[in-house]
């Protein structure tokens, strides 16, 4: 269910987290302790979540941050609950990985249903 991106393994990766709050720049995130909270948050998400895969990287005003890429099976997949059923999804991923408090990165969650993924094969959401 879980794959660090790719691009992950290319960040340098000296140890430690931010103290007393601090943003740090993606390159002082432990990445291994990083992927292993992110991994045990996605096995308690439930069969909602295909997959989750993520990338560290400045967002659009250069801040460091964490970007979630959450396939979703499609038989969850109704137009009267994918609103409760995504703010639900990012709410565990939020409160299991504390990226801000623990990490020091901004969040940003994207969703894809499965059906989506297989026909657009974009290797970033694999």
């Amino acid at each position: 269910m879980f794959k660090p991106n790719r691009d992950q393994a290319s960040l340098p990766g000296p140890t430690g987290k931010p103290d007393n709050g601090l943003v740090v720049p993606a390159g002082y995130v432990n990445q291994a302790q990083l992927g292993d909270a992110i991994g045990e948050a996605a096995r308690h998400l439930g069969p909602e979540a295909v997959h989750v895969a993520y990338r560290i990287g400045p967002d659009s005003s250069g801040e460091p941050s964490l970007f979630f890429r959450i396939l979703l099976a499609d038989a969850c997949i109704r137009e009267d609950t994918i609103a409760d059923l995504t703010a639900r999804i990012a709410a565990r991923l939020f409160e299991a990985v504390r990226p801000i408090e623990n990490w020091g990165l901004r969040p940003y969650f994207n969703f894809r249903s499965k059906s989506e993924q297989d026909r657009r094969r974009d290797p970033d959401w694999e």
